[in-house]
């Protein structure tokens, strides 16, 4: 009675049971591939990476630029300020405090620069960031008194400038600068920045015209560099009007004649028109002198003023130093060469080209 009342009862019922298996054996299948899904690494590993991969990339890109900066870092200008105090003063003692490291060699020329330098004004501190993280490269600008001259000379000098030390205190690195490749390569890439060039090239400016202005600064220059450091051509133009000179009143001397100078101040006066006449007649010729295409990439040998015309009388447009790229245009007879320098185009003597 049981058993047939349990066959009916599925007979009647078995649709839905069917139907329930069904439902339970989709659900088990689903339930399933989720866990197989879960259980694969690759694809969400892969996502990852790529994510990783861009943030960083923004990062990169979001970087902030190494602009020069002028006094933008007040801890940097006291160190600084202290550093052309020891400087100026001849504080070898003072000067150990705040560097890396100084030499016997180096503290003797701090010694010698003390009998230089008076005192400074009207410092300027421009800053790049150094190679290593937290330090700084400093260009250094400002007018140097000097014993017994009048004329302030314009000084640039570069310090590199470490992280702060566990104390939170900063040194100049004093040692071994010229001989680490890495931090001269680093510097020199900077000084490619057209800002940097420019800081460069106003302070170097207004160093020529301040030798140029001041004989006794001049001097003191060529007796402390062994060399003359004032303008090149007009050094070089006026050395041999000098020799001529000497070389006539040693002559005077030799022979006691006084005709020689009256000869001198005859013939201008027979010859006066003759020479009139030439002076109206041959400049358009001197103008034009003969010249010959160069139309090639050279540098400078020496820092050289760039003319707006073919004579040191003229209007100085550019001042190029020794190593800069100049383009040579052409070249001509009267030992001038027309060139391009940073996008002027102007003359300089060719005997400054390589």
């Amino acid at each position: 009675m049981e058993q047939r009342n349990m066959r009916e009862l599925l007979e009647k019922y078995k649709y839905y049971v069917i139907g329930a298996a069904v439902v339970l054996v989709v659900i088990i299948a689903l339930v399933a591939g989720g866990r197989k899904t879960e259980t694969v690494p690759e694809e969400p590993q892969e996502t990852q990476e790529a994510a990783d991969q861009q943030t960083a990339d923004q990062q990169e890109q979001e970087e902030e630029p190494n602009e020069l900066e002028e006094n933008s870092h007040s801890s940097i200008e006291r160190l600084v300020s202290k550093y052309l105090d020891c400087i100026v003063n001849g504080d070898v003692d003072a000067l150990e405090s705040i560097v890396d490291e100084l030499s016997d060699a180096d503290k003797e020329e701090v010694k010698k620069l003390d009998k230089a330098y008076e005192s400074y004004s009207d410092l300027k501190c421009y800053t790049k960031k150094g190679p290593d993280e937290d330090s700084y490269i400093v260009f250094v600008c400002c007018d140097m008194k000097i014993a017994g001259v009048e004329t302030l000379a314009p000084y640039i000098s570069c310090l590199y400038i470490g992280p702060k030390d566990e104390s939170g205190n900063r040194y100049i690195r004093y040692n071994n600068v010229e001989e680490d490749q890495t931090l001269q390569a680093y510097v020199q890439e900077l000084e490619q920045d057209p800002e940097v060039k420019a800081l460069y090239d106003d302070v170097n400016a207004r160093y020529q015209e301040a030798l140029n202005s001041d004989p006794t600064l001049a001097e003191f220059v060529q007796n402390a560099t062994g060399k003359a450091n004032e303008n090149t051509e007009t050094a070089e133009e006026e050395a041999p009007a000098a020799d001529e000179a000497a070389e006539q009143e040693d002559a005077q001397e030799e022979t006691g004649e006084e005709p020689a100078a009256e000869e001198q101040n005859e013939e201008p006066a027979e010859e006066e028109e003759p020479a009139a006449e030439a002076q109206n007649e041959e400049p358009a010729e001197e103008e034009e002198p003969a010249a010959e295409a160069q139309n090639r990439e050279t540098r400078v040998t020496e820092s050289v003023n760039i003319r707006s015309e073919a004579s040191t009388d003229s209007d100085r447009i550019a001042l190029a130093y020794q190593g800069d790229a100049i383009t040579q245009i052409e070249s001509y007879d009267n030992g001038w060469s027309k060139v391009e320098y940073k996008g002027e185009t102007g003359y300089v003597k060719t005997e400054f080209l390589e």
